[in-house]
C-alpha cells in the first residue's frame, strides 16, 4: 500500500524550520535539529516530508547497516565477506524511535544463550543500525526515558554504536541526522541533551490570515487526492533536490571572512555561551547556507541566521543564565563597524606547534601546518 506524505515544499509559514532542515541535507555533518512548538503546528509533517527533497543515497542492496559503497574501510562484516555487493540507490528514510523502546531494540541484541552454549556470535541489529545514514526522528523527545537518552548521546558523540554482552562486543557505524520534536508545555530537556542538538527552531501558530487560509486549502486538497497534490509539487521538490546536490559540491570551496569568524567567537565569549561546540556548528551552518545560495563566500546574513539557529537553546555561564535570543544577535551585528578595507579569508590551516600542554619548554616541535576541510 502506498503511503502518502504531505510534500515538504507545500509547507507554509515555517521558513526557519524549513531552512534548518534543508541545511542539514546540504551538510549532514551539522548533525540535526531540535524542533520546539505547540501541538498542531506541522512539526512532524515537516520531518516526514523531508525525504522528498533529500538526495538519494547509495547502499549495498542486502546490507542491514546501510553501508556506503565509497567507504570501504567502514563496511560491516557482512559487506566485507561478500565477493560482490550489488549497489542500489535508495531514498533517505525517516526512522522513528518509539517512546517505549528497549535498550536491546535500540542498540541490537546478542544471542547470549547461543554464545554460551556453542560459542556462535549472533548479533541482531537494532534501530541504530537501521538509522545509519538516515534520519532518526524522536517525537516527544523530552519524554524519552533517561537510560535510552543516555545511550543515544553516546552514539551521537562517537558516531558508533557498541553492544557488549558476556565478553563479546559488536561495533557498527551509526551516523544519522538527529531530529527531535517537543512541546515545552510537557517538560523541558536536560541541558546535556539540549547541547547535543546542533540547531534548534521554535515554531508558533501562524498569525497571518492569508497563510492560514492557504493551509486549509492545501490540507483539503491533500486529503481529497494525495497523489495529485504531491504531483503538483514534484517539480519544485526536484528543483530543491538538485540545488542541495549543487550546494554539496560547492561546500569545500566556500570561503569565509576572518572578521565574521571572529565576530562569532567574540559574541560567544561576551555572552558566556557554554562550550566550543556552538561556534563550530555556527561556522558549518553558515558555510552550508552560503552553498545553498550558490555563493562563493559566506556573508553576514549567513552568519546571523546560523547563530540564531545554533545558539537559542544553548546554556550560558555554566547553566546559570538563560540562552540568548534573536534580538541579542541582531543588536550585536548592528553595533559592528564595517571595515572599508577588504577582509581576508579565514584560514583553516592549523598550527601543529601550538601544544598548550607542553608550553613549559619540555618539547619544541618543528613548525608545521596541516590543512583540513571546514566541512
Amino acid at each position: 500500500m502506498i503511503k502518502y506524505r504531505f510534500p515538504f515544499m507545500a509547507i507554509i509559514g515555517q521558513d526557519d524550520l524549513s531552512l534548518a532542515l534543508i541545511l542539514n541535507l546540504v551538510n549532514p555533518r551539522i548533525g540535526g535539529v531540535l524542533i520546539r512548538g505547540t501541538k498542531g503546528t506541522g512539526k512532524s509533517t515537516a520531518v516526514y516530508g523531508l525525504p522528498q527533497i533529500a538526495p538519494l543515497i547509495k547502499v549495498h542492496e542486502s546490507c542491514s547497516y546501510n553501508c556506503s559503497p565509497e567507504e570501504l574501510d567502514r563496511w560491516c562484516p557482512q559487506c566485507k565477506s561478500q565477493q560482490t555487493n550489488t549497489i542500489v540507490e535508495r531514498e533517505v528514510e525517516v526512522v522513528s524511535l518509539p517512546m517505549n523502546i528497549s535498550e536491546e531494540n535500540l542498540s541490537g541484541r546478542i544471542d547470549v544463550e547461543r554464545l554460551l552454549k556453542t560459542g556462535d556470535k549472533i548479533f541482531t541489529p537494532g534501530l541504530l543500525a537501521k538509522a545509519h545514514r538516515q534520519i532518526l526522528y524522536i517525537d516527544e523527545v523530552n519524554l524519552i526515558p533517561d537510560h535510552i537518552t543516555d545511550s543515544l548521546l553516546d552514539v551521537v558523540a562517537s558516531g558508533v554504536s557498541t553492544v557488549e554482552r558476556e565478553g563479546f562486543s559488536v561495533e557498527h557505524d551509526a551516523r544519522f541526522l538527529l531530529i527531535g520534536t517537543m512541546n515545552s508545555e510537557e517538560g523541558e530537556l536536560r541541558p546535556q541533551i539540549l547541547d547535543r542538538f546542533p540547531l534548534s527552531v521554535t515554531i508558533n501558530t501562524i498569525r497571518d490570515v492569508d497563510d492560514r487560509l492557504e493551509i486549509i486549502r492545501r490540507n483539503y486538497a491533500f486529503e481529497a487526492d494525495p497523489a495529485s497534490f504531491m504531483e503538483s509539487f514534484k517539480d519544485v521538490s526536484d528543483m530543491m533536490k538538485q540545488t542541495i546536490l549543487a550546494a554539496r559540491e560547492m561546500l569545500p570551496e566556500i570561503k569565509i571572512p576572518e572578521s565574521l569568524v571572529k565576530n562569532v567567537v567574540d559574541f560567544c565569549v561576551h555572552y558566556m555561551v557554554d562550550g566550543h561546540r556552538p561556534e563550530i556548528v555556527i561556522i558549518k551552518t553558515a558555510i552550508a547556507y552560503a552553498a545553498l545560495e550558490l555563493k562563493p563566500e559566506v556573508e553576514s546574513k549567513h552568519i546571523k541566521m546560523a547563530m540564531k539557529l545554533a545558539l537559542l537553546h544553548r546554556t550560558r555561564d555554566g547553566g546559570l543564565k538563560k540562552a540568548v535570543n534573536a534580538s541579542d544577535v541582531d543588536s550585536w551585528f548592528d553595533g559592528i563597524k564595517k571595515d572599508r578595507e577588504p577582509d581576508r579569508t579565514f584560514s583553516m590551516d592549523y598550527d601543529v606547534q601550538n601544544l598548550s600542554i607542553l608550553k613549559g619548554g619540555y618539547l619544541s616541535p618543528s613548525k608545521k601546518s596541516g590543512k583540513v576541510s571546514p566541512n
